[in-house]
């Protein structure tokens, strides 16, 4: 529904504009609440900036301190000097703030930046030996503190971590932040009743910016509820929930979900489509769009969808052509050309088989690798959740349940090759190529390939006066006997025949054919013998793989 109702406004759009530019609509369609709210909400609960806390930043503290951090009580201090005085310790900080080094005394170091931490203590110790001294002072580790974490996170509560641990490590100790109200923008640190920090985490991603901080015992990191967002869907690296703030322009919003370089238009479904306003009976919703180039200047609301789309079409597209032929392997064709263009203007050599073309495509091997997975996936719930009767039979179900998961496993790993199957009927001129396409002219080959279940798989120069099972017999026979197989017999343009009825007939094979013999699971023996067959015949048409079981 919502892609409909997207398609439309854009649509309708472009006949209003005419030139990059402004431009609104409203149209109407009959659709409760319910639907109409599915435009923003169906499909986009992912949120920008959800990945963060995934306990990454709880498995580690901060060690290191940034040459700003200033000392503070109970950190632990690593004290040398030498010359006119030989020391060397590990010191703590002490209530009162100060270190102890025998025969200078107490050093005050509260309140000293890390940077300067060596030249207080140096200039304390010169004091009393005034000549002849050096003095290395390094900050071992900071002080322990205890932080409550407040608002919106999963698991508010009082947490331990070091003083110069990021704000982060808090909230992934707690939890997160609740995806569904809490805010990643407004976050406050308080000490007291006072604000010392706000955190905007959206620029710690964006830019890598996070304040440095120096956490006390008692403080307070407190989230607040989130303001508003808008969904973002289309041409962009993240699509979903983005978080806005006072300053709504879209360029930075797509500057960080990373809009797609050939992203040429926005458009906008008002955040006011859902009110109750009707007009003859149907709900009003409005749409603007605008050229992408325009987005600094434009303003979001919170409840808006915005979505980014590439309106330029493509001039021409280029085609890999592949095997026996003397034109160019990579071939540049307008916009909208067929298979029938392509060839026609093809300089085949005598070798060449233009019977037996073959198209390869990418969305059909995606189509085939996901018909192929289903299938996997629905023999092997059978499988997990298959039921015995006896002990005995689910001792066998047990054994045969490890061989099929196994065989499964490796059957994920087959890649279907998207082939489009062009018939001798097919009218080459309405097959309209696309970018990305493979076209394979095949080389004449009076040879005929055995592969599967045989003694030796190999390749047998045609003969015409040979069937199925003749040439299955010069491979050196099948594995098992040939009733209990499958056989098929794949053409030089990719289609298949079963040759199961047809074994002993002349003239089945030809010139370039390929003979797959495929096991049989015993259907009397095993549980799922069919399913297993059935997907075997699948890969087999597919992508050209004989899987044994």
């Amino acid at each position: 529904m919502r892609n409909l109702l997207l398609s439309a406004s854009v649509l309708t759009l472009s006949f209003i504009m005419g030139v990059p530019a402004q431009a609104a609509v409203s149209f109407q369609q009959d659709v409760d609440a319910e639907q109409v709210q599915t435009i923003v909400t169906e499909g986009k609960q992912n949120r920008y900036g959800s990945w963060l806390f995934s306990g990454a930043f709880s498995q580690h503290s901060f060690s290191a301190t940034n040459p700003e951090y200033r000392i503070t009580q109970g950190d632990k201090l690593l004290i040398q000097v030498w010359g006119g005085i030989d020391y060397q310790s590990e010191v703590q900080v002490d209530p009162q703030g100060n270190i102890f080094i025998p025969k200078v005394g107490p050093i005050k170091v509260l309140g000293v930046s890390n940077a300067k931490l060596n030249d207080v203590i140096l200039s304390s110790v010169k004091r009393v030996y005034q000549s002849n001294v050096e003095v290395y002072a390094s900050l071992m580790s900071s002080q322990t503190v205890k932080v409550f974490l407040s608002g919106m996170v999963n698991k508010p509560g009082l947490y331990e971590g070091q003083s110069a641990d990021s704000v982060l490590r808090f909230i992934d100790q707690a939890g997160g932040i609740r995806n569904d109200i809490g805010s990643y923008r407004n976050i406050q640190v308080k000490r007291g009743s006072k604000v010392i920090s706000r955190i905007d985490l959206y620029a710690f991603l964006q830019s890598g910016t996070m304040p440095a901080l120096q956490l006390q015992d008692g403080d307070i990191i407190f989230i607040a509820p989130k303001q508003g967002e808008i969904t973002l869907e289309g041409k962009m690296g993240f699509e979903g929930r983005y978080e806005l703030t006072t300053e709504n322009t879209l360029k930075p919003i797509l500057d960080a979900v990373v809009a797609d370089e050939q992203a040429t238009h926005v458009t906008i479904v008002a955040p006011d489509f859902q009110s109750r306003t009707q007009v003859n009976g149907n709900r009003q919703v409005n749409a603007v769009q605008y050229n992408i180039g325009e987005a600094a200047n434009i303003r979001v609301e919170p409840g808006a969808l915005v979505k980014v789309t590439a309106q330029l079409r493509p001039n021409s597209i280029s085609i890999d052509l592949i095997g026996e032929h003397n034109s160019a392997q990579e071939v540049v064709l307008p916009w909208g050309a067929s298979l029938k263009d392509l060839l026609d203007n093809t300089e085949f050599t005598r070798l060449s088989n233009p019977e037996a073309v073959q198209l390869y495509r990418e969305s059909v091997a995606e189509r085939q690798f996901e018909m192929l997975q289903a299938s996997l996936s629905a023999l092997e719930q059978s499988v997990l959740t298959a039921r015995s009767g006896t002990k005995e039979a689910a001792e066998l179900r047990v054994a045969e349940s490890e061989v099929i998961l196994k065989w499964i496993e490796k059957a994920r790993q087959v890649k279907p090759k998207g082939q489009v199957l062009l018939t001798n009927s097919s009218d080459l001129s309405q097959i309209t190529l696309q970018q990305g396409d493979k076209v394979i002219i095949p080389a004449k080959r009076n040879l005929v390939i055995i592969h599967g279940e045989v003694m030796f798989p190999t390749a047998i120069a045609f003969n015409s006066d040979m069937s199925i099972v003749d040439f299955i017999d010069k491979a050196g026979g099948a594995n098992q006997d040939i009733d209990d197989m499958n056989i098929l017999v794949m053409k030089p343009n990719g289609s298949f025949i079963t040759g199961n009825d047809q074994l002993k007939r002349k003239g089945v094979v030809g010139p370039g054919d390929e003979i797959f013999v495929l096991s049989k699971p015993d259907e009397k023996g095993m549980q799922f013998a069919k399913d297993i067959s059935q997907i075997i015949f699948q890969i087999a048409m597919s992508a050209a793989v004989v899987l044994k079981l």
